[in-house]
């Protein structure tokens, strides 16, 4: 758990999201069983996006695209760009560098630039938690971008367990040193090395992990709230990983929060964006004028490999504001 204090700000964020596919037309095509589609259903799962031929490149720069041209980004002001991801396939091997040739594409001579991975759709959030020291450490680093992008390792990894279902799409941050608004407060992770097969682990594995992952998200969310000197009743949403609505309403209940404190009501539209669920559903909530200026939000994402992670955001304001 990190101590509610940060030296930057989130200055701007955009997404990209691919044409939106019905999950039962999906299903029909794929001749998925009628108790599996009742069951996404139930779950909350209506559409999801699909990129078709696109690469997680070309997903990558099209969320870059939006952020420069709505916030008339000055490409030799970034020190960094970093690339996050979820799938292993979502990098390019070597000695091919998707983060080097998405400073190159964006003209970002300045900016040094890696990939971090490993936490699954917790990447995110843990990346920011890792900005947070490196704007500590290194005094000249100003502005950074960070990036995520994943697609699909094909159509029989869509549906997961009735569940969830995958989404293929991309967002973009822009932090800033100097930012005032939407700064974090508190993070905190949890990683569980017994479940790192994710897919591939034992069945007794996935009903392990099914079982406890309310009690994961119920205390850590409840730790980053305190880390943040704040009551759960001055956080306006939390705003979760995209996976089944019923997980959520339980959390809601177990924290003593009303069930739409937990914001869940886009998950019908999009699916699961692996990593970038958080940034989409910030963006919904401001473009819905869902929020007040200067909320405080709270932020939960979790990965399959058994990586949990929050973060609270407090002094919030549309991006597209002042």
């Amino acid at each position: 758990m990190s101590a509610p204090r940060t030296p930057f700000g989130i200055e701007a964020a955009s997404h990209y999201l691919p044409p939106r596919v019905s999950v039962e037309d999906w299903a029909r095509a794929h001749d998925v069983p009628d108790e599996t589609l009742r069951l996404l259903h139930d779950n909350g799962m209506r559409y999801f996006h699909h990129a078709g031929e696109a690469t997680v490149e070309q997903l990558a720069s099209r969320a870059l695209d939006t952020l420069f041209e709505q916030h008339a980004i000055d490409p030799a002001s970034v020190d960094l760009l970093i690339f996050v991801h979820s799938l292993p396939s979502s990098m390019p091997a070597p000695p091919s560098s998707l983060p080097a040739r998405l400073a190159a594409t964006f003209g970002l001579r300045q900016a040094r630039s890696f990939a971090l991975t490993g936490q699954n759709c917790a990447g995110l959030l843990a990346a920011l938690r890792v900005m947070r020291s490196l704007f500590m450490a290194e005094p000249q680093l100003k502005r950074v971008l960070l990036v995520s992008a994943d697609r699909a390792c094909g159509e029989r990894y869509r549906e997961v367990g009735a569940f969830s279902f995958e989404s293929d799409g991309a967002c973009a941050l822009l932090l800033s040193r100097h930012h005032p608004f939407n700064r974090p407060l508190a993070f905190a992770g949890h990683v569980d090395g017994r479940h790192h097969g994710g897919f591939r682990r034992p069945q007794a594995r996935t009903h392990e992990y099914r079982a406890l992952y309310g009690l994961v998200a119920h205390r850590l969310i409840s730790r980053t709230a305190q880390a943040s000197q704040l009551a759960l009743e001055d956080f306006r949403h939390l705003l979760p990983v995209n996976l089944d609505r019923h997980v959520f309403e339980r959390l809601a209940a177990s924290l003593h929060m009303p069930v739409d404190w937990v914001f869940t009501a886009n998950i019908a539209e999009h699916g699961h964006v692996m990593c970038c669920d958080v940034v989409i559903n910030l963006l919904d909530l401001w473009n819905r004028h869902a929020l007040d200026a200067r909320e405080n939000l709270l932020f939960f994402m979790s990965g399959n490999n058994g990586s949990f992670a929050t973060m609270a955001l407090g002094n919030c304001q549309s991006f597209h504001e002042g």
